[in-house]
């Protein structure tokens, strides 16, 4: 789990990279999102130990509760803090759904980036992409509240305002920094390709969530066939996508 007070300042990527196609240079993809969903963001250390606690309840609670369930007055009993703190930085509950949804996907993105900014990434763009889905899959296991809050854009039947939209800020920081690491190749829009990717794959592990154990692994197969087919468009060549059975 982040540290709240470095999420809260939204911290910047390790580099600032050089975009090609269509992809936008960012030197905060998330800068802003979290202003969106928060009535206000803390300061000092008191209000960021405050903001944790009630993201930390959120994401306790949905864990055991169906979002229907869940309500602000259940959220600040879990988190021990005063109803009047829990709306002096957040509006209502789908705010902290969605500020824990920001919170979870900066989480993964960090640890992505790690691997990129020490090297450890793998040597091709298709054992690069095996390697980010091993750590989303472990994450939705091991972070609390990360496998409910991906689909907070669905919750209260509202569209998620694209400003928040967890899915946009993947997108985003993984062309950024496949692009940078691979290259982009071919006539295929980078962003909105990573887009429709993180999309497809989101749906795909939701299914995997739901079927018998002994299908998982197929319904996770098909979802790499699926991304690397996407990818592909972007980041291999055409000659070599041409020499491909």
């Amino acid at each position: 789990m982040a540290i709240l007070a470095e999420t809260c300042r939204e911290p910047v990527l390790g580099h600032i990279a050089r975009m090609d196609k269509d992809v936008r240079v960012h030197e905060d993809p998330a800068k802003g999102r979290l202003a969106r969903v928060m009535r206000r963001q803390p300061v000092q250390q008191r209000g960021a130990a405050t903001v944790s606690a009630i993201l930390d309840a959120c994401a306790s609670l949905l864990n055991e509760y169906d979002y229907d369930d869940i309500t602000t007055a259940r959220i600040v009993d879990v988190a021990g803090v005063p109803i009047g703190s829990f709306y002096q930085y957040f509006p209502d509950k789908r705010s902290v759904v969605h500020a824990l949804a920001l919170r979870g996907m900066e989480t993964y993105l960090r640890e992505v980036e790690g691997l990129f900014a020490d090297d450890l990434i793998a040597d091709t763009w298709r054992e690069a992409m095996t390697q980010i889905i091993s750590v989303y899959l472990r994450m939705l296991t091991e972070v609390p509240g990360f496998g409910r809050v991906r689909f907070s854009d669905m919750l209260d039947s509202h569209r998620l305002d694209s400003s928040v939209d967890q899915y946009e800020l993947m997108a985003e920081r993984l062309a950024e920094m496949f692009v940078n690491r691979f290259g982009a190749h071919g006539d295929a829009p980078v962003t909105l390709t990573f887009r429709i990717a993180v999309q497809t794959a989101d749906a795909l592990f939701k299914l995997a969530e739901r079927v018998d154990e002994d299908d998982r692994a197929y319904v996770v197969g098909t979802a790499n066939e699926l991304l690397a087919s996407m990818l592909g468009s972007v980041l291999e060549a055409p000659q070599e996508r041409a020499q491909r059975p």
